[in-house]
């Protein structure tokens, strides 16, 4: 509400401007919440051919590993070759006699995935096991998806179902011969690989590819409306994996599968018939290809509605040509690009600069605009938008007292202008928005475009609202409708951030003048097209100085809101801070807003510990309250560490291991030390008396290492801190005769060792296995050397290939590895390798470290 009294009603989000079943021609765009042209394909329609769709169909994809290395199915010699490592191709896999492979895929636990004639074989490509079967009557593997978490998403497309394979064999290892008369309480293989659940599918549509999504957990299925030429529709779905798997895996009435929980409603993509495969790409879009054409076709779901009835997608105007036509599918594989065959080999999808959009895109309100107040007039619209050079936007409004009045073909509608508009088509005097300089006209706000303005581009743009071409230009009604018209050039598009309008009008000129300035042409008279009337002309112009007026008016009148920390513009921060002591900070503006209203507790806290803590809360944002910073006085730390059996303290680099003590390893309370009886250190703090003045020099010189201390441990092996701003704040908060100290805490929780929980040590989620690097792993503790798995044995130097041992890991960076403290150089020449150098490490012994 401005100074004035009046309310505004505001258009930002997706369901304020978009039906659920979304836009032909408009989008909007969640990442910049804005409405905006939907990019769309300018080409010729596709004359597809069913034949060559369908036997595209068919076509086994090809696996791609993190090296760059391909397998793929060769039907003439009846096995699947690798390539990419050397000169041609090498077979590594024969399936049995007579069986094609529809389907082969590496997966992210190093299983190399097959599906042969219905059944699926693994075979590893870490010669962990031998190859394994995998057989189900009820389940046809046809085509797989590799898992982030490890197995496959198999669909079968004979009796329309997805299959979640999960599992691994057994390791090969020597057989153990167990005393019979042992009783063995457990299986040798708890995770035997299995069909672990299945999601039925609708059967009446031709099930084609499977596909991953940008969202985790959720895939994409593409389907045909049938396996004939006629009558044809292509249709994507979207399923939630988890949420698809809880479902009854009885379901045999159709209608509840498409209810079914996960499977989303289909969503008809236009533009192609016959779609032979499928793969997703960044921001929930997808690419598809058909046949007897070199482009492939992009489908963007980034703002689209899945659960809409009858829902389609156009094709977007991204350009993404395919080295010919009739290529592919697309290649399993781990990252993006997704790459895509080309006869033996394979190529990534690469996208062109240029971008088309819809020329044009219209849509309505889809909230009903209510002022509550009968003939209510209308007053001023505002837009937060870009309109780049060529484009454009044209605001129509209706109002009425009765909303039936605002729907169907009879609504007069009239235009206001932004932007670069055909005004040959529009009434004469149409109202033209004006650029404004300050990037809203909501005082002390923060504008939604979230852009510097620039004028006539970007910013904030403002029309009076008015019907043009009639007598009265006032524009009054309890509702009003709103349609909003984007128009471009193809190549640039309008985005619009808000739409705001106020109601009911403030008029000065009833409020301030003379009753002769009024208006008073009512009724049909109002309505008729021509000039205005002189009042109405009288009111138009007097506008002019009201909304400059209103806008400082509003200024002064909201003015308080500059003395508020959670209201006050981020560039006001530090001044608002200097009012009360507070110096400039180097934290997000976030953060600096909660000091600023902190300050008033902080400053009955200043000198104590528990102000420190609320102050490093502040400032961090509750890192003190999760554990990822803790403040100790160091009379709490008065526990050292005695001989514990497997535990080695000689580390002197980590602030919670302080090397060799024999003065106490048990901590009970704050007082209570049980450790060695001969140690006059402790035992001089609680005898009845001090018997020698050696003794009491002890006790004080202990006191002393204690006292006046603290100690901030910051865990940053979870959470990233900043120990500058750590610093500075303990600095400040602290009294000046204390002495700090701030220690990058490592070590994790250990009995005995580092266990004083919420002191000294930090319970918080482990740290996942990595793969070593050369010069920064320490072997054992976080990262593995381990063997990645490749499709093309030559680059492993198979000695069935090449002659050579087999690497058990590839390094990257200086030959130097850290194993201890031992330093292993793996280059033959015993020097270093230059740095962003790739070398291969292979097996090794290490020796005890005193041999």
């Amino acid at each position: 509400m401005d100074v004035n009294g009046l309310n505004f009603w505001m258009l930002a989000q997706q369901g304020d401007w978009l039906p659920a079943a979304g836009s032909p021609d408009l989008s909007y765009c969640s990442s910049s919440q804005r409405l905006q042209l939907r990019s769309a394909r300018t080409g010729p329609p596709l004359a597809e051919v069913f034949t060559t769709a369908a036997a595209l169909v068919e076509a086994a994809p090809m696996a791609r590993d993190a090296f760059g290395n391909y397998a793929r199915w060769d039907a003439g010699s009846g096995h699947v070759v690798a390539g990419g490592s050397g000169p041609g191709e090498v077979p590594i896999f024969a399936p049995p006699p007579l069986q094609a492979v529809s389907d082969l895929a590496l997966g992210y636990d190093g299983i190399l995935y097959v599906a042969v004639a219905g059944s699926l074989i693994l075979v590893d490509r870490r010669n962990r096991w031998p190859n394994f079967t995998l057989a189900d009557p009820a389940f046809n593997f046809w085509r797989l998806l590799p898992l982030p978490s490890g197995g496959v998403l198999a669909l079968d497309r004979i009796h329309s179902q997805l299959g979640l394979v999960t599992g691994q064999p057994p390791q090969d290892l020597p057989l153990a011969q167990p005393n019979p008369a042992l009783l063995r309480s457990c299986q040798q293989n708890p995770d035997p690989p299995r069909v672990a659940a299945k999601v039925a599918l609708p059967d009446s549509e031709a099930w084609i590819a499977l596909a991953a999504t940008s969202a985790p957990g959720q895939f994409a299925l593409l389907s045909w409306t049938s396996a004939t030429a006629a009558n044809q529709d292509a249709w994507l779905r979207l399923v939630a994996l988890d949420a698809a798997l809880s479902q009854t895996l009885s379901i045999s009435n159709q209608a509840q599968i498409q209810a079914a929980p996960g499977l989303a409603a289909p969503i008809r993509i236009e533009g192609v018939a016959f779609p032979y495969a499928l793969a997703g790409l960044d921001n929930m879009r997808f690419a598809a290809l058909a046949s007897n054409t070199n482009e492939a076709l992009i489908y963007d779901l980034s703002d689209f509605n899945p659960a809409a009835p009858a829902a389609s997608v156009p094709p977007a105007g991204d350009s993404y040509i395919l080295a010919a036509a009739d290529l592919g599918p697309f290649v399993h594989g781990f990252d993006q690009p997704p790459y895509y065959a080309n006869g033996s080999g394979m190529l990534p999808l690469l996208p062109l600069s240029l971008n088309a959009f819809s020329a044009s895109g219209i849509t309505t309100n889809q909230q009903t605009i209510d002022s509550g107040t009968a003939q209510s007039t209308w007053h001023r619209l505002f837009l937060e938008a870009i309109l780049p050079p060529r484009t454009g936007v044209v605001v129509w409004l209706a109002a009425a007292d009765d909303p039936a009045q605002l729907t169907g073909p009879g609504v007069q509608w009239f235009p206001h202008v932004a932007g670069a508009v055909d005004m040959s088509t529009l009434p004469p005097q149409t109202p033209r928005a004006v650029w404004l300089s300050t990037p809203t006209e909501i005082a002390f706000a923060a504008p939604l475009l979230g852009e510097t303005p620039a004028p006539g581009v970007q910013g904030l743009f403002m029309a009076l609202v008015q019907r043009a071409n009639t007598a009265v230009r006032s524009m009054r009604g309890r509702y009003l409708a709103v349609k909003v018209q984007l128009s471009g050039d193809r190549r640039s598009t309008p985005q619009i951030a808000a739409l705001r309008v106020y109601a009911s009008r403030f008029s000065y000129v009833d409020n301030y003048l003379p009753e002769l300035y009024r208006e008073d042409t009512f009724g049909d008279d109002a309505d008729q097209p021509g000039p205005s009337t002189r009042p109405d002309f009288f009111e138009r112009f007097v506008d002019i100085f009201e909304n400059q007026l209103t806008r400082i008016e509003d200024r002064v009148a909201n003015a308080y809101l500059v003395t508020r920390p959670e209201s006050t513009s981020d560039a006001s921060l530090d001044w608002l801070g200097g009012w009360i002591g507070i110096p400039p900070g180097n934290y997000p503006p976030g953060r600096r807003r909660a000091r600023i209203e902190a300050t008033p507790k902080l400053y009955e806290e200043r000198g104590t510990a528990q102000g420190i803590v609320d102050a490093l809360d502040t400032a961090t944002n509750g890192l003190c309250t999760r554990g990822a910073v803790i403040v100790i006085e160091d009379f709490r730390l008065r526990h050292t560490f005695a001989t514990i059996l497997g535990a080695n303290l000689a580390i002197t680099d980590d602030p919670l291991l302080p090397g060799y003590s024999g003065s106490s390893n048990s901590f009970v309370g704050d007082t209570l030390f049980l450790g060695d009886p001969y140690n006059a250190e402790f035992l001089a703090l609680f005898a009845d008396d001090i018997r020698t003045a050696s003794e009491q020099a002890q006790v004080d010189t202990f006191f002393d290492q204690l006292a006046h201390r603290l100690t901030v441990f910051v865990h940053d092996q979870v959470e990233t801190v900043d120990l500058g701003l750590i610093s500075t704040i303990v600095e400040d908060e602290k009294p000046a005769h204390v002495a700090s100290n701030i220690l990058r805490a490592t070590q994790g929780f250990m009995i005995g060792l580092a266990s004083l929980v919420g002191v000294n040590t930090y319970l918080g989620p482990s740290k996942p296995a990595g793969i070593a690097t050369v010069d920064s792993s320490q072997i054992g503790r976080y990262d593995l050397i381990t063997h990645l798995p490749s499709l093309d044995p030559r680059l492993e130097s198979d000695p069935a290939y090449a002659g050579h041992p087999a690497p058990v890991a590839r390094l990257t960076g200086p030959a130097a590895l850290i194993v201890n403290a031992a330093s292993i150089t793996l280059d033959a020449s015993g020097s270093s390798a230059p740095a962003g150098s790739s070398i291969v490490a292979y097996r090794w012994t290490l020796e005890p470290p005193d041999s």
